[in-house]
């Protein structure tokens, strides 16, 4: 064992050493559920991976070398050799019952059994209710060895402690002989139990490609085999390109609760010692028994399986009614169908399904369904045209070479491995059920009320006596028309809040448009609050109105003031072709104050003060005087004019992304923002249908109050015109 144990040792090293080179991210889950008694722990299998890092992570978590059962192939020449002094058993090994049964009564190493039989490539695993597994052009149930190796154990070990209680030297003494205990570990197997730990391992993402594994192999090797050709395209995409890994381990099963019946106590008791191989196995009872085992754990192993994006895309793809979706419609099955597992806390839920899943309904790009979308495209199952998708339905029904349909069908594979968790399905096949307008209604009012939230606990914490405005000014408001299918997207300015807005939202609202008044994050509660946000927290707050606006209209306009006018550009060139039209009214791209100039120095100094905990010296807030002090702050942070800078110029690169019409106005006497700013903004678009807009006014704050009137007319008419 010495031996062996140095050669895992090493190997696990090398394993660890291939990870780190590889993108390969293996994380483990609950191994302290891993009793520290003699374990068999089974396994699902779907890449030849698994009987390589297993057996090192087990080794890791509990100090215990392993025994693995192995198909008897691998066992040929050197490399049979290698496996045989790693502690892997042959399927056709004689001795492999008592040896390992030895083991499991000493607790000296566990052992790992892939009770599937073999590697699941379709994870096919359901079918009728029941447990089965495709081999060989039929579906069998799987394998109940690993049942009947822990149950033998502990029938084992019943029977020493029964000759032990009895006196039975002769007997006692016969099964020291078999499985090869000696008189000081008798002590010890009496006191163990057998457990059998179910194990679930899942990959994601899963995709075939070729690469740069598979084409050294195909210069080695003159016409490999399509099987094998296959498991290089799927596992070398897994290592080089990343892949996470996740083992769980499940609730462990005492093998003792299953013989406690009459029946096996009394063959427990019986003289007869069944060390004959066959003499359980063939056993009416103890196959009942193995059975009812290997229910338990299949069932455990497949309830830990790793829930991720690709399961949920998948599923609601081929559960789709009909050849057609649109993307819209299914982005919003998916968020739903996301947020109704992540209310029933499953704890195999993975931990991208807990960040940003916003993307999906923001039309922002979005790395997995992005990924999954061009996998499917390219095992041609499904084609996009005018933001439909088409599903090639005929796809899914035909069959599929087993040992291919991981290159050829990824999506049926991933929608295979869920089927087991009906608790996880049901909450699917119910978002795929509801009607399209519901699954809108739903995600309006889910993201509406979020928006409201936010602002409730900002509001709550940020509250300055004497300085913090009425809630009202600073919520953020939806004026909904319920037959109107044109909506506006309205965002306000630096330092203030949407009731900057409101006026301009009212006109345009009894112009017929719905309009979603967006609170960008920071303002609206107290300067104390907008010292701390980034402009990006500012553009996922004009994007959770986005979602709302969206599932309520038809037809969408932005529109913004000041530096909501710069979100507003950047939102239409993020989103192009989702607005029909864009408005901005004085986007700071240019500032007037010369002391802008020095913010970003500032900043700097007040970061590297707060690093050092130095109290004096910082500049955190200068002096605001607002054209609107019962809305806008009296005390501007230095970090806001840095951020404000820094999606300006966000903004100015983005410019030439926006084809949609657009009006771009500014006032001609604007103290604060350069008017030479608004030309800048015109010429950089590239659109066809744009126009320039001056409108005389000695004051920033040109969408409210005196002479706010012009503009709310020209605003009304553009997005008439070209709406």
């Amino acid at each position: 064992m010495e031996k062996s144990g140095f050669l895992m040792k090493l190997t696990g090293k090398a394993i660890d050493t291939l990870t780190r080179f590889t993108r390969a991210d293996i994380r483990v889950h609950d191994a302290e559920r891993i009793p520290n008694q003699p374990v068999v722990f089974v396994v699902n299998h779907f890449t030849r991976m698994e009987t390589f890092f297993l057996p090192n992570i087990i080794y890791k978590e509990t100090g215990k070398f392993v025994y693995a059962l192995a198909h008897h192939s691998f066992f040929k020449g050197a490399f049979g050799t290698f496996m045989q002094k790693m502690g892997a058993v042959s399927t056709k090994d004689p001795e492999r019952d008592r040896t390992i049964i030895g083991s499991l009564l000493r607790g000296d190493m566990p052992c790992i059994i892939f009770p599937e039989g073999q590697m699941i490539k379709d994870k096919k695993l359901v079918e009728k209710g029941k447990y089965m597994i495709y081999n060989t052009g039929i579906r069998r149930p799987p394998h109940t060895g690993a049942a009947h190796l822990a149950m033998r154990a502990q029938f084992y070990r019943e029977e020493f402690k029964n000759c032990w209680k009895t006196g039975d030297r002769e007997r006692l003494m016969e099964l020291q002989e078999r499985f090869g205990i000696n008189d000081d570990e008798l002590e010890k197997v009496n006191k163990l139990e057998t457990y059998i730990v179910p194990v679930n391992i899942t990959y994601f993402p899963v995709r075939a490609r070729v690469n740069l594994i598979n084409r050294i192999a195909n210069m080695l090797v003159d016409r490999l085999p399509e099987r094998i050709e296959e498991e290089l395209e799927v596992e070398g995409s897994m290592l080089l390109d990343g892949v996470d890994i996740d083992i769980n381990f499940g609730e462990p099963l005492a093998v003792s609760p299953y013989l406690d019946k009459i029946l096996v106590k009394r063959k427990i008791k019986d003289k007869k010692l069944y060390l004959d191989y066959h003499d359980l196995r063939n056993d009416v009872l103890m196959r009942k028994v193995a059975i009812d085992i290997m229910y338990t754990y299949m069932r455990e192993i497949y309830h830990h399986t790793t829930i991720n994006h690709d399961h949920v895309f998948s599923y609601i793809l081929m559960q789709t009614r009909g050849n057609t979706i649109s993307l819209d419609d299914f982005k919003n099955r998916a968020f739903l169908a996301i947020e109704a597992i992540k209310d029933q806390k499953i704890n195999t839920n993975h931990t991208v399904l807990f960040k940003r899943q916003g993307n999906l309904l923001r039309d922002e790009p979005h790395r997995h369904f992005d990924n999954f979308i061009d996998a499917a495209k390219s095992d041609g199952l499904i084609f996009i045209k005018d933001d439909i998708i088409n599903i090639k339905k005929e796809h899914f029904s035909k069959s599929y070479e087993f040992h291919t349909i991981r290159r050829d069908n990824i999506v049926e594979v991933l929608k295979n491995e869920i089927e087991p968790l009906r608790h996880v399905t049901r909450r699917f096949d119910a978002v795929v059920r509801m009607p399209s307008w519901y699954a809108r209604r739903k995600i309006r009012n889910l993201m509406l009320k979020k928006d409201l939230a936010i602002f409730a606990k900002d509001y709550r914490e940020y509250f300055v006596e004497n300085e913090s405005k009425t809630e009202s000014v600073g919520t953020p408001f939806f004026l909904r028309r319920r037959c109107a299918k044109k909506g506006v997207l309205l965002i306000h300015g630096y330092m203030a809040a949407p009731e900057e807005i409101r006026q301009l939202a009212d006109y345009l609202y009894k112009s017929g448009f719905t309009v979603y008044g967006v609170r960008l994050r920071g303002h609206g509660t107290s300067p104390d609050d907008l010292v701390l946000r980034k402009w990006e927290e500012w553009y996922e707050s004009v994007n959770r109105g986005y979602v709302v606006l969206k599932n309520s209209v038809r037809d969408m306009s932005i529109a913004g003031f000041s530096t909501g006018a710069g979100l507003a550009l950047l939102g239409a060139a993020r989103k192009n072709g989702k607005f029909k039209t864009v408005v901005s009214i004085s986007a700071p791209l240019k500032l007037v104050d010369f002391a802008s100039n020095l913010v970003p120095a500032v900043d700097m100094w007040n970061k590297l003060l707060k690093r050092f905990k130095i109290q004096k010296g910082a500049m955190e807030f200068i002096p605001n005087h607002p054209d609107n002090p019962q809305i806008n702050y009296t005390r501007n942070p230095v970090s806001g004019v840095y951020q404000m800078e820094l999606l300006m110029n966000e903004v100015n690169d983005s410019l030439n992304n926006i084809t949609i019409p657009a009006l771009v106005m500014q006032g001609s006497g604007d103290p604060t923002v350069n008017p030479e700013g608004a030309l800048e903004i015109f010429k950089k678009i590239p659109s066809i249908q744009k126009e320039l807009t001056l409108v005389y006014s000695e004051k920033h704050g040109i969408v409210r109050g005196d002479g706010a009137g012009v503009v709310h007319r020209r605003v009304e008419r553009f997005l008439k015109d070209n709406m």
